[in-house]
């Protein structure tokens, strides 16, 4: 019987090279449509080693652009909540993190990294359309479901970029209290009316 499936035998920079083949698919193709199975024919490797080192595609992704944080997972926490609690708790996940001394400043490299790069924020874009706004609209009901996650990520889009891209002095020194106060105001219009999406199987 085969043991060695899925590793290269004699690699031990197996984790490496899958990153840097995630990097370029992601960066060249797109989030949405690189595949893991793609990523691996391109490292060589057999699929299911992607999912033992990184767990999932988000986590490749966030491995592969150096991302400290799975911007997914901590949006699905905010939102476990009430719905008209929604604005402060996505505001205060953001401010933590990007805030934060050791993530921020990747962060903001890899956004920078990926739109100095032809063509290269197409991954991150995707990234962001699929993980972020994705699971946004996926928890609201209603024909405008699409309409209103659009514009809490508006929102927040607008807030990274003049407080941690363009370093604007009116955002970049207040604090995230101040921040939270000012932007709370623009993400509620957009939820306003909205519905929760029933769970399935209820």
């Amino acid at each position: 019987m085969n043991n060695s499936r899925g590793r290269r035998a004699g690699k031990p920079d197996t984790r490496a090279q899958i990153l840097d083949a995630a990097r370029e698919a992601f960066l060249n193709g797109g989030y949405a449509a690189t595949s893991m199975r793609s990523i691996a024919a391109a490292a060589g490797v057999d699929v299911a080693l992607l999912s033992y080192h990184f767990s999932s595609k988000q986590g490749l992704f966030a491995a592969a652009m150096e991302l400290p944080v799975r911007p997914g997972e901590l949006i699905e926490h905010a939102l476990d909540a009430p719905l008209e609690q929604w604005p402060g708790r996505i505001l205060r996940t953001v401010l933590r993190v990007w805030d934060d001394p050791d993530m921020g400043p990747v962060l903001v490299q890899t956004v920078m990294a990926t739109v100095a790069r032809e063509s290269g924020t197409s991954g991150f874009v995707e990234f962001l359309e699929t993980e972020l706004l994705g699971r946004l609209r996926g928890r609201l009901a209603g024909r405008d479901a699409d309409a209103r996650a659009t514009g809490v990520l508006m929102t927040i889009a607008g807030l990274l970029m003049t407080r941690y891209v363009l370093k604007v002095p009116t955002m970049a020194n207040a604090s995230p209290e101040e921040i939270v106060r000012i932007a709370t105001p623009g993400i509620a219009i957009h939820l306003r009316g909205a519905r929760l999406r029933e769970p399935s199987g209820t």
